[in-house]
């Protein structure tokens, strides 16, 4: 999720919601008690700042500081990237040591851990007004008792691809409700020569990433905020839809299969457009099949559910300061600087990552793109990452029991009554 970087208008750059628990909070974000003094006056930041991102963002991101460091003289930056499965690792050793950078980066799906580690300063007053930021991206920077530890820099989200040319022969537009997606599927399956009708993450990878999202258009949430809301209608109808796929035929449940998007074999899925950029490649390199074009790649946002929104998950990148830094002021300066709608636009420019500030939101070069524009579409309607430190055992109970659901050895009530009972005894891990 948090590898996005997404579509330029002639070119789609590789790269790696309503949010349910709550809305934004107003004002001025991060006012908490504990919390240190705030940013350093424009202008007065100084020494060196360190700063960890991730994923290839290290030279971009010296490039859009450039401004910044020109209005403060006396500071200087220094900008390490690191792997995006080394980050968690680092900051457990940088957190033991109490020694590490003054700004770290983190995905909005690793935030939570590191705030659970303690990582992350506390935000003070000052930084950014988070009614600015779309409200999924400012609950995937809030701790315990809705403490702000970060700052959204960049967000993502995904939407709906199908075979927009195999659709047309069958006389179908893309699906703009469950039961159209479902539709579709069966109608990709059942065509002569047709084998699957999309494809899912399988129950071994990872499905919670379909599923709270489903669970969302369905009208829950996996939490109340006090504890995890699992074993409802709502998980139960999300999780029964999804098993459904598979238990119909219509999704390949194991994974040796020749079945792609590119031949046909499963003509329709949900991911980000990164994809665009792979199909692009294969194209110009001739290795797609014959007759696979980019006029056979049709998108649109995710079709809705039950409760009337087509919620998906919001991912991308969290910007905070280290609880160890010894340059806080000029680092939150810095955070501070990132967060506006200038350099928010600036980003995408560099990096073509989507702001988080929605000031940002109606820059020309994204509604110009068809592309980043249904991205910006679908933004309205997105779903955060369960913000807690144990989410990754919770997820991989979903794992375990939608494996079953989806071979028919139980029913989606029962697998909900399991993870209950488990994910409950597992807390949220604050």
């Amino acid at each position: 999720m948090r590898r996005l970087t997404v579509a330029r208008a002639t070119a789609v750059a590789v790269a790696a919601a309503l949010v349910l628990s709550g809305c934004g909070r107003g004002g001025d974000a991060g006012t908490s008690d504990g919390a240190a003094g705030g940013p350093a006056p424009a202008g007065q930041a100084s020494g060196e700042i360190q700063v960890w991102t991730a994923g290839g963002h290290a030279d971009n991101l010296q490039k859009l500081a450039l401004a910044w460091l020109e209005a403060n003289p006396e500071a200087s930056l220094t900008v390490t990237d690191v792997p995006w499965d080394q980050v968690i690792t680092k900051l457990q050793t940088a957190t033991a040591a109490g020694k590490g950078p003054d700004i770290i980066m983190t995905g909005a799906d690793q935030t939570a851990t590191a705030i659970g580690m303690g990582a992350f300063d506390e935000l003070p007053g000052g930084v950014y007004d988070d009614s600015d930021f779309y409200p999924a991206a400012v609950d995937s920077v809030t701790g315990d008792k809705d403490v702000l530890y970060a700052m959204p820099w960049y967000v993502e989200t995904r939407f709906l691809f199908y075979r927009k040319d195999i659709a047309s022969q069958l006389g179908l537009s893309a699906p703009t409700t469950w039961e159209e997606m479902q539709k579709m599927a069966a109608a990709f399956e059942s065509r002569p020569g047709g084998t699957y009708g999309l494809s899912l993450p399988r129950p071994t990878e990872q499905p919670a990433q379909v599923i709270v999202p489903f669970v969302a258009q369905a009208g829950g949430s996996m939490t109340d905020g006090k504890q995890w809301t699992i074993d409802t209608k709502e998980f139960i109808s999300a999780l029964d839809y999804y098993a459904g796929y598979f238990t119909r035929g219509e999704a390949p449940i194991e994974a040796s299969t020749d079945a792609t998007f590119e031949n046909g074999g499963t003509p329709m899925f949900i991911s980000g457009p990164w994809m665009l950029d792979i199909y692009k490649d294969q194209i110009e390199k001739g290795t797609a099949p014959a007759g696979f074009t980019m006029d056979s790649v049709g998108y649109a946002v995710a079709p809705k559910g039950p409760a009337g929104n087509g919620d998906q998950y919001i991912g991308g990148g969290n910007l905070g300061v280290f609880s160890a830094s010894k340059n806080k002021a000029s680092a939150w300066s810095l955070v501070s600087w990132m967060g506006k709608t200038q350099q928010q636009e600036g980003w995408y420019d560099l990096q073509g990552e989507l702001p988080a500030n929605t000031g940002a939101a109606g820059y020309q070069p994204i509604q110009d793109n068809p592309v980043t524009s249904t991205l910006m579409q679908q933004m309205n309607d997105t779903v955060a990452t369960p913000n807690y430190p144990t989410w990754s055992q919770v997820s991989d109970l979903i794992s375990k029991y939608s494996e079953m659901v989806a071979r028919g050895t139980m029913s989606a009530a029962d697998a909900a009554k399991e993870i209950q009972t488990k994910a409950t005894a597992i807390g949220f891990g604050w």
